[in-house]
C-alpha cells in the first residue's frame, strides 16, 4: 500500500512465534500450549489519510479485522478511529535476492500483524489510554481481529506476539466466543464486552519475559528471584527450508479424528513444560520437550498424517547427539525445528551438523511482545 508522505502517526511492531509444545491439541477448546517469541519483528505504520485506507484481499485480512475490532472498542468508549493509512514492513521472512528466492520460515506473520495493528489503531484512536484496558484485554482485541477472519485459530500464536517471552496458553471455546460476538456487523457493546470479560477456557500467561524487555526488570510474578537473572534453556531453532500449510496439516488430523488419549498426553506433557520453565528447571524442561515429541509424533503415526519430515527427524537426532533437546515446531510438514539446551550448552558442533544435513540455523532470541516503537502525531 501507498504511504503518504511525512512523519509517521504511529509505528507499533510485533514479535513472531515458534510452538514449543502443545501443537495439534491446542486447536481444542481448553488445552494448553507453550510458545516463544522471537526476535523478527513485524513493523505497522499508519498515518494520517483523507480517507479511510482500502484493507482489501487476503494480505490485510487481519489488519482489517483488528481495525474493526478497535473500532468498536473506540465506539464503545465514545471515541472513533480517524481515516488513516497503514504499510507495513515484516522481518518474519526473508525477501528473495540474487542469490536465491524469498524464505518464509513459519514465524506467524498473520499474527504478528493483527497484534501490531490492534496495538496501533487503538493508539490512533486514543484508545489504548483512555479505555482502561490492560495488555490482557487488548490480547483478546487481537484474538477476535484473528477469529473474525480464521474461526479455527487457535490463538495461541496471537498469545505470544502480544505477550512475548515464554507463553503458556490455553485455547477457548471459539464457539461460544461467535455467539457472543454474533454475525455482520461488529457490535461496539458486545466487543467491549469480550475485550474486557473472561472467555471459557482461555488463559495466557508469560512464565518468563524475553532478557531485553521491561518486564524482566519487576517480574516476581514471573518466578525470578532477587539473588540473579532466571536460569532458562537455550533455544536453538533450524530451517528445514520447505514450507507448511498449518491450515491443511490441522484440517487432515481433525479429519481422521484427534484421538482423546493424544490430548491427555499433549497436555501432561505441555504442563511440565510451563512448569519446568516457571521454575527455571532446565533439564526439567528438556525432558517435556523430548516428551512432547514422543506425543506428537506418536499422534502422527496413528492418524497416518506426516507432521515430522526426514528434515526435521534428522534436526532431533542431531540436537539428541548433542545434549539438546529438539522437536517439530507448530504443524510440521517443513519450516521450523526447535531445540532446547541447557543455559550454556555449547552448540558449535550441532549447528555444523544441521548445515551438513541441509538445515539452515535460524539465529533468533526471546523478544519482547508487540509494542508501540514511535508515536509522532
Amino acid at each position: 500500500m501507498t504511504t503518504p508522505a511525512g512523519h509517521p502517526g504511529v509505528v507499533a511492531s510485533a514479535p513472531g512465534k515458534l510452538f514449543l509444545a502443545g501443537e495439534y491439541a491446542v486447536v481444542e477448546a481448553g488445552q494448553p500450549a507453550v510458545l516463544v517469541a522471537v526476535d523478527r519483528r513485524l513493523t505497522l505504520t499508519v498515518r494520517e489519510a483523507t480517507r479511510e485506507a482500502d484493507l482489501v484481499g487476503a494480505r490485510w485480512a487481519y489488519v482489517a479485522a483488528a481495525r474493526d475490532v478497535v473500532r468498536a472498542v473506540a465506539a464503545a468508549h465514545g471515541r472513533t478511529l480517524p481515516p488513516c493509512e497503514v504499510s507495513t514492513v515484516s522481518g518474519l521472512d526473508d525477501p528473495p535476492t540474487d542469490s536465491g528466492p524469498a524464505r518464509k520460515y513459519g514465524l506467524g506473520s498473520s499474527a504478528a500483524a493483527t497484534a501490531a495493528a490492534t496495538l496501533a489503531f487503538a493508539r490512533w484512536a486514543g484508545a489504548s489510554s483512555t479505555a482502561g484496558l490492560d495488555e490482557q484485554a487488548w490480547m483478546r482485541a487481537a484474538l477476535l481481529a484473528t477469529l473474525r477472519v480464521n474461526p479455527a485459530a487457535s490463538g495461541g500464536d496471537v498469545a505470544a506476539a502480544v505477550l512475548g517471552g515464554w507463553v503458556e496458553y490455553t485455547s477457548p471455546d471459539r464457539d461460544w466466543v461467535a455467539r457472543r460476538l454474533g454475525a455482520g456487523a461488529l457490535d461496539p457493546d458486545a466487543v467491549i464486552d469480550l475485550v474486557t470479560g473472561p472467555w471459557p477456557g482461555l488463559s495466557a500467561r508469560r512464565l518468563a519475559p524475553a532478557p531485553d524487555s521491561p518486564d524482566h526488570l519487576h517480574c516476581a510474578d514471573d518466578g525470578e528471584s532477587a539473588a540473579g537473572p532466571p536460569t532458562l534453556p537455550e533455544l536453538r531453532v533450524g530451517w528445514t527450508g520447505a514450507p507448511a500449510s498449518t491450515v491443511s496439516l490441522v484440517a487432515a488430523v481433525r479429519r481422521v479424528g484427534t484421538p482423546p488419549s493424544f490430548l491427555v498426553d499433549s497436555a501432561a506433557a505441555t504442563g511440565d513444560l510451563a512448569s519446568a520453565l516457571s521454575a527455571r528447571d532446565t533439564a526439567a524442561a528438556l525432558a517435556a520437550v523430548r516428551r512432547s515429541r514422543e506425543v506428537l509424533t506418536g499422534m502422527s503415526r496413528e492418524v497416518g498424517v506426516p507432521i515430522e519430515t526426514p528434515a526435521l527427524t534428522a534436526l532431533t537426532d542431531i540436537a539428541a547427539a548433542h545434549g539438546w533437546a529438539g522437536k517439530s515446531s507448530g504443524a510440521g510438514g517443513g519450516d521450523c525445528g526447535i531445540a532446547l539446551g541447557e543455559s550454556g550448552a555449547r552448540d558449535t558442533e550441532m549447528l555444523q551438523e544441521w548445515r551438513r544435513a541441509g538445515i539452515r540455523p535460524l539465529p533468533v532470541r526471546v523478544a519482547p511482545g508487540a509494542r508501540i516503537e514511535e508515536d509522532a502525531r
